[in-house]
């Protein structure tokens, strides 16, 4: 594959600029406030949501309400194992988006833009770490990004080093709890010798999985001494892999919860494994998920709540779909809400749909400040275009 917004480095080249660091431009330095943080697709937009365009632009993010925007993903070139690319950017697909981060970050002067590697699926993350070659290149890449695109900093979604005991979907090695380690602390010596030649602070984070198993396999206290935050992803806790229905994010255990699943016990994991609040972002889910077939069980309070399904008809609801045609006043619909649970879901007598809207997201961000976090955040703003779920996240009320 032919990286067009890569410029050819010799391997050597690029292991010498971690040590000589990199250039960019100077920019503002970052609050230590409350953070609110929102990942962007780098992919089609919900059509609900496009007007002349398949792809975001500037104008449709209200960054008023962000300290952070994250373009995702890069993803690791699989022909050289290092080097860092955006497929729809490569294609020419989204042929404008560095043009439409620079509009942004003029309207917004003060919002933090930075770009995240990775993703569920970005299997490139093992060998390169493992290969001290490729890992020193691969760094030096990341920090060519930073000048070439005057960004702020990078967020490392590599979601499995050391994956969970009954096995994962990339390629790992146990050598990858140190990889993981070296990784982040190679990235922020390189970033911090960018700083001293722009005036700036460059910011690194990590995305991490809400699963206990995560701490088990994985130095994670090591990792919160070099990030500025571990996003901490509070969502996908039922979905179409589940055997039954079952809240997507929910911000409290449901006693009856079969998978018992919740992201206060999360959080309270991480807290009790040692890592400092302070390091810890929350994640809200922008989006729905179904069932159908789901009978309606014994409990009218709660019908189809942790019961079995026949198929999945339809999975990532955007905020934007659900409001347009689930709820309605036609459409057919109930709204519920779990209080133990503090979640709402929808149902018409056979879909059950899990999602998450103003009243869950203000529980979140009153918890996450009640807990003394670095912030919140969520995956992600092309589900939700108005801004209405955003401004909540921040603190705010519905526009």
């Amino acid at each position: 594959m032919t990286i067009k917004n890569f410029i050819p480095i010799p391997i050597t080249l690029m292991a010498s600029m971690i040590i000589n660091g990199c250039t960019a431009d100077k920019l503002n330095t970052h609050s230590n406030d409350f953070k609110t943080a929102a990942y962007i697709r780098t992919w089609q937009i919900p059509q609900t949501a496009q007007t002349d365009s398949s792809y975001w632009n500037a104008d449709m993010i209200k960054g008023e309400y962000l300290s952070d925007l994250i373009i995702s993903f890069a993803l690791i070139n699989k022909e050289d194992g290092f080097s860092i690319y955006i497929p729809e950017f490569e294609s020419g697909q989204f042929y404008n988006l560095w043009d439409e981060v620079s509009v942004l970050k003029k309207k917004y002067p003060k919002l933090n833009v930075t770009f995240s590697v990775g993703g569920y699926n970005e299997g490139g993350f093992s060998d390169m770490a493992d290969d001290p070659v490729k890992h020193a290149a691969f760094v030096a890449n990341v920090c060519d990004w930073l000048e070439r695109y005057n960004l702020d900093g990078v967020d490392i979604d590599w979601e499995c080093p050391v994956g969970p005991p009954w096995g994962q979907h990339i390629p790992s090695r146990p050598a990858d709890r140190e990889n993981y380690i070296n990784l982040l602390q190679n990235l922020r010596d390189a970033m911090d010798k960018l700083g001293k030649k722009t005036g700036k602070r460059y910011s690194l984070s990590a995305a991490v999985p809400s699963g206990s198993w995560f701490l088990q396999r994985n130095n994670v206290i090591a990792a919160s001494k070099i990030v500025d935050a571990l996003k901490l992803m509070t969502y996908d806790y039922y979905g179409s892999w589940s055997k039954n229905t079952g809240h997507n994010a929910n911000l409290f255990k449901n006693n009856d919860d079969p998978g018992n699943w919740s992201t206060d016990q999360a959080l309270t994991a991480y807290l009790n494994a040692g890592i400092p609040p302070e390091k810890i972002m929350l994640g809200a889910a922008f989006y729905g998920r179904a069932w159908a077939g789901v009978e309606q069980g014994n409990n009218p309070a709660a019908p189809g709540l942790f019961r079995s399904y026949d198929y999945v008809p339809f999975d990532g609801l955007s905020w934007t779909d659900l409001k347009e045609f689930y709820l309605t006043s036609d459409s057919g619909y109930t709204r519920y809400w779990d209080d133990a649970a503090k979640a709402p879901f929808l149902y018409d007598g056979d879909t059950w749909i899990t999602y998450s809207d103003e009243e869950q997201i203000k529980l979140l961000n009153e918890y996450a400040k009640e807990k003394k976090l670095k912030g919140v955040f969520t995956w992600e703003y092309a589900h939700d275009f108005t801004g209405e779920l955003i401004k909540i996240l921040a603190g705010g009320n519905s526009p």
